[in-house]
């Protein structure tokens, strides 16, 4: 019997316009955000896993992006940015609130200290009963470990719960630690889903 629905938050409850973010920086700064596409990639994304993990501050990421500027201006810029072009679903967001009449509703995301900042003032993290972050537990959604965490912290058994996510990595760990899982596709598919699973 489920008891539990776990939302991933970027990409399911929310989209971020990343493209204009990384305009933006790139104008204000000379900064490319988007790690992919930088010349020192191998770097840039370690720093900015570990920060995911909580095993650096997102600080020592943004340090690394620039050398010239202050940090502190390029991280309350960044902020502001985040905060401007972070798009919440409304119908998602209908949905969860729907579901906490008859579930416990939590947030799993991997995220670092700037983005949970952000969601803790504007109210994302109000919607549901707990939010878990990657950089306190430790461990992101694609370690089967963090799904284990998480059962423990809420004191449930793996087939009481139900993981929703848009990336099969995420899908794949949680299933691999005995959860049942909805891959996210859009807003029509996952109703289909959860109807079927008699959720709704």
């Amino acid at each position: 019997m489920i008891k539990v629905v776990i939302f991933d938050l970027g990409g399911v409850c929310f989209d971020v316009g990343w493209l204009k973010i990384n305009d933006e920086m790139l104008k204000r700064f000379g900064i490319n955000i988007l790690i992919k596409s930088s010349n020192n990639y191998e770097q840039l994304s370690k720093y900015y896993n570990w920060s995911l993990e909580g095993k650096k501050d997102v600080v020592d990421f943004f340090s690394k992006l620039s050398k010239k500027e202050d940090v502190s201006k390029i991280i309350e810029f960044y902020k502001m940015l985040y905060k401007k072009y972070k798009k919440p679903n409304r119908k998602i967001i209908t949905l969860i609130r729907r579901l906490r009449k008859k579930f416990t509703v939590i947030g799993l995301t991997d995220t670092n200290k700037i983005h949970f900042e952000v969601h803790a003032e504007d109210g994302t993290l109000d919607n549901f009963d707990e939010v878990f972050t990657s950089f306190k537990l430790g461990s992101r959604k694609s370690d089967k470990t963090t799904f284990y965490k998480v059962l423990r912290k809420i004191n449930a058994k793996p087939e009481e719960v139900v993981f929703i996510d848009d990336n099969d990595k995420n899908i794949e760990a949680a299933k691999s630690a005995g959860i049942l899982t909805i891959k996210y596709n859009n807003y029509a598919q996952l109703i289909a889903n959860l109807k079927r699973l008699a959720i709704l």
